[in-house]
């Protein structure tokens, strides 16, 4: 027995194809290419974990396993979302606004270990978006696991939720409640 006409899709999104140079994404009938060499991400990802791709808005792809966010729009032209940052091509290095050296670093750590509580997510994560010193620091102290990886995320030990919590309730709480 033979069809004329292909099944209906069951998804918006779909891997339907991995290679030595890239992956193949099936989006709302259209297909779209991800070279290695644009999107590294994937490059060295367990395959499993490559196909599993949801759709949260029209837009916005997301691995949840890999903790991988991507606009459609940087699938479709790359070249406006460059990986390197222009002020580290440039040799010149990050640094901060605001110089912390006459600062109490542990003062600083307590405060984005708290704040780390308002991005929780999945039980243990949170959004990484804080100085990179700092990070540091919190991961030598047992806070948070080992953070320099291509996730968006830092998982925090058991160690270091109780102290967040007890932090952000104490610097950000209700006074007199």
């Amino acid at each position: 027995m033979t069809y004329a006409t292909h099944g209906a899709c069951t998804s918006a999104v779909e891997v339907t194809n991995v290679s030595e140079h890239g992956l193949w994404l099936l989006f709302n009938e259209q297909e779209l290419f991800l070279p290695f060499e644009k999107f590294p991400w994937f490059r060295d990802a367990p395959i499993g974990k490559v196909v599993h791709v949801e759709l949260p808005s029209a837009q916005h792809l997301y691995w949840p396993e890999l903790d991988l966010d991507l606009e459609v729009e940087s699938i479709l032209h790359p070249e406006r979302y460059p990986l390197v940052s222009g002020v580290h091509e440039a040799g010149e290095g990050y640094q901060p606004a605001i110089q912390t050296a006459e600062m109490d670093a542990d003062k600083i750590d307590e405060c984005v270990l708290a704040l780390l509580q308002l991005t929780l997510h999945d039980g243990s994560r949170a959004w990484k978006g804080f100085d990179f010193d700092v990070l540091d620091r919190l991961h030598e102290k047992g806070y948070i696991l080992d953070y320099r990886n291509k996730t968006k995320s830092v998982v925090l030990t058991e160690k270091g939720l109780e102290r967040s919590k007890m932090l952000f309730e104490e610097l950000f709480g209700v006074r007199g409640a």
